[in-house]
């Protein structure tokens, strides 16, 4: 049986095939699917109860002299805490130091996620790349740049197409404070800086530690902010690559670099040069639950 087979928490060498497996069917995360692929995150078990080691996680998201990887660490654990134990279940709990990369049908899996890399997200092994849902996406950018606010209207549409959906603004509330979203919700430019400086300081203090971990808890359950969190993974990821740009005070994202990440599963050059922070997941995800509460006030169900 699955659930009595010893855990082997050493890395494994996987051929090129079952390496394209397991990141197409499994590790359906735009970053940690590419890690895998670049083989900079080491598989460890087998390549049908694939794990990874939280320590590997964390060094890739300090890369560079930030902290995402605290950001990183918290989502590894609150969400991939399960692998493939008894047939078609996510059961057994993992090894202390490590997360499972069964991704589909794991507590981070969720209703009105974006389709992209993830079919039925209560499946196992439900990955593929959906060109046509990508497209969805980028056909939001302007001059090959898809602002924040765009994909908040994305994140919007996602959960309105899903019907077993879950969305409640009151919960957001609850994590947030009610300041602070009201803040973000005004219109108007965004306050990233002072936002910043409210959530966070400079650095990953305790508090903000506590409300990250607040959000990814709560992410199970409102789907909004489940979304919010993966796609402020992906702005606090490249805000501070060489050349980014901003679009009328906004973030934002380019084409070239997604379409590198979520269909190539291959990183920018130069990735491991530049700072990721803690502080931006935190301000960037605020920002996409305002963007996206706004837009899907706006569709006819509101």
């Amino acid at each position: 049986m699955a659930n009595q087979r010893i855990v082997n928490t050493d890395p494994i060498i996987l051929s090129q095939n079952e390496l394209e497996e397991l990141v197409d069917k499994k590790a359906t995360c735009p970053f940690i699917g590419t890690a895998v692929m670049a083989r900079e995150l080491p598989v460890r078990n087998n390549a049908h109860q694939p794990l990874a080691s939280i320590e590997d996680v964390v060094r890739l998201g300090n890369l560079g002299g930030g902290d995402l990887g605290q950001v990183l660490e918290i989502f590894a654990k609150g969400n991939h805490a399960f692998m493939l134990g008894n047939p078609n279940k996510l059961d057994k709990p993992v090894p202390a130091d490590q997360f499972s990369l069964d991704f589909p049908s794991s507590q981070g899996s969720h209703s009105g996620h974006s389709g992209i890399l993830q079919g039925d997200p209560r499946v196992l092994d439900s990955g593929r790349f959906s060109l046509k849902d990508f497209k969805r996406l980028t056909d939001k950018a302007t001059n090959g740049l898809i602002t924040l606010s765009a994909v908040g209207k994305f994140i919007a549409e996602n959960l309105d197409l899903d019907t077993t959906s879950k969305v409640d603004e009151p919960d957001l509330v609850f994590v947030f404070g009610k300041d602070l979203v009201e803040t973000a919700l005004q219109g108007g430019a965004f306050l990233f800086e002072q936002l910043t400086n409210v959530v966070t300081g400079k650095n990953m203090s305790d508090e903000a530690r506590k409300l990250a971990e607040k959000m990814t808890k709560l992410a199970g359950e409102n789907n909004l902010l489940g979304s919010a969190g993966e796609f402020g993974l992906l702005f606090a990821f490249f805000a501070n690559k060489p050349g980014a740009q901003m679009v009328e005070s906004e973030p934002a994202l380019s084409v070239e670099d997604l379409t590198l990440i979520f269909e190539h599963k291959q990183f920018p050059p130069g990735w491991k040069t530049w700072k990721k922070t803690a502080s931006s997941w935190v301000t960037n995800t605020i920002h996409l639950v305002a963007s996206a509460i706004k837009e899907f006030e706006k569709l006819p169900h509101a």
